[in-house]
């Protein structure tokens, strides 16, 4: 009678018993050190158990474990335990989608108005924001007029007084989506569910002590600014 030979299954699995890896049979691996058998037998479950041992693989559609190892056995894990393992994925891309968001609201900038009446849209990109920053510091210092260009305007000279009010309120507009973006994070890693996570968006209203802390920080920033223009407006005024 020939020799029935069988094939044996072995399991990876990583640091929180989530079953990462089968191999056996033809494909067994060289170094077994980490690995542990959870089965042996004939036939291409077994020769071949990579891709047929675990009906459906051994990762859900989106590459989470669907098994782990109990007692050296192989077991389905709960819908639970696999939904847990989406939240880190799900955190990740909603703060990425979340922060994007900021920075359009961002450089995006304002449609301020002048003192002398018109309105004009003023972008606040990463060059933007140093070259008003070089303007508003040129006023600090004393100059009596700066040449800018708007984004829907021509370039011109801009005043001592258009500057302080151009600059405080890009500044602030920055500082407080930025504050918003950062409480909105802090209130995602409080969420259980993939679904409350998706459910997030730019421009929600903030509650509790997440609304109490952007106030705080946003008054603290504006005070402080209005410090500053204070003290230039008494210099053009002396």
């Amino acid at each position: 009678m020939d020799e029935i030979i069988t094939s044996k299954v072995y399991v990876l699995a990583d640091d929180q018993s989530r079953i990462i890896r089968c191999e056996g049979g033809y494909t067994t691996p060289a170094d077994l050190t980490g690995w542990v058998q959870i089965d042996e037998g004939t036939g291409d479950k077994y020769n071949l158990c990579q891709s047929n041992y675990f009906d459906g693989g051994i990762h859900t559609a989106d590459g989470i474990p669907r098994y782990k190892l109990a007692d050296g056995q192989a077991v389905e894990r709960t819908e639970e335990e696999i939904a847990a393992d989406r939240l880190p994925s799900a955190r990740a891309a909603k703060e990425t989608e979340l922060s994007n968001a900021c920075n359009a609201a961002i450089v995006s900038g304002l449609d301020i108005q002048l003192p002398g009446g018109t309105t004009e849209h003023f972008d606040y990109s990463e060059r933007d924001q140093i070259n008003m920053k070089e303007m508003f510091d040129a006023v600090l210092m004393g100059a009596t007029m700066y040449p800018y260009q708007s984004e829907d305007g021509s370039c011109r000279t801009y005043t001592a007084e258009e500057i302080v009010n151009i600059y405080p309120a890009l500044a602030g507009n920055k500082t407080a989506q930025l504050t918003y973006y950062h409480q909105l994070k802090d209130y995602i890693g409080t969420l259980d569910t993939v679904e409350e996570i998706d459910a997030v968006t730019y421009g929600q209203p903030l509650t509790g002590a997440y609304l109490e802390h952007y106030t705080e920080m946003v008054a603290v920033a504006a005070e402080q600014m209005q410090t500053v223009v204070a003290r230039i407006t008494s210099a053009m005024s002396a």
